[in-house]
């Protein structure tokens, strides 16, 4: 993954045509023939013989019922998100969410493992279909899913994403700490290193927001458990 430094070992692991009858309706033509052979007159207007058509008219056909879709017209299908797409949510991407096990995180069909612990205790580790390894995932058999990377146009539901400035960082979550390494730059002169924003206390899970020279670089979604990378 992008920052997740592997601590431990593991082991390699309708559309549907609408067929439809042509719509004719059978014409009459030609004059009415003379009831009982004889040459009586025609029915009054206003008193048409019931059932039948006016003498020596014709039948108009029959108009068919109109459709709101026209015929063969494809199924309506919802939208599909493209996963590069995304939103980063304080504790999933998508159908992936911190703590989610392997076996269901397989099922998304979104993932591909690189490497899987045998066991399933300890340590195995994915990455987003279609993407390099770097946009991976690390899990732990006991706590599931432990850290997720962004990746595409994936952004914050504030609007947080790679190429964001520092700035915005600090206007979208005042409550922002850093990762400190050993420094002493203070907290509001640092332009460099990983924020940590926990937008919902008690959720398991916080955002890991890398920022060089002012700039972000990544987002990463972490477990606030401990395990499998640093």
């Amino acid at each position: 993954m992008r920052r997740f430094a592997p601590i431990l070992a593991v082991s390699a692991l309708v559309c549907l045509s609408a067929a439809c009858d042509n719509g004719t309706t059978e014409r009459v033509g030609g004059a009415a023939a003379p009831v009982g052979g004889g040459s009586s007159a025609p029915a009054p207007a206003s008193e048409p013989a019931s059932g039948l058509p006016p003498v020596g008219g014709t039948v108009s056909p029959t108009p068919r019922a109109s459709s709101s879709a026209p015929v063969d017209a494809p199924t309506s299908r919802p939208a599909r998100t493209d996963t590069a797409d995304l939103t980063i949510e304080p504790d999933h991407i998508g159908p992936l969410k911190i703590g989610m096990s392997l076996t269901a995180a397989r099922k998304t069909g979104l993932i591909v493992v690189s490497a899987a612990d045998s066991a399933g205790d300890t340590c195995s580790y994915a990455h987003w279909k279609g993407q390099s390894k770097d946009a991976g995932m690390v899990f732990n058999g006991r706590y599931g899913l432990r850290a997720l990377s962004s990746f595409g146009n994936q952004k914050t539901p504030a609007g947080i994403h790679p190429g964001s400035t520092l700035a915005a960082v600090r206007a979208a979550y005042p409550g922002l700490t850093w990762r400190i390494d050993g420094d002493e730059i203070p907290d509001a002169k640092r332009t460099d290193g990983d924020v940590m924003v926990d937008v919902v206390k008690g959720d398991g899970a916080h955002y890991r927001i890398n920022v060089q020279k002012s700039k972000v670089t990544d987002i990463d979604l972490e477990s606030d458990r401990t395990g499998c990378y640093e």
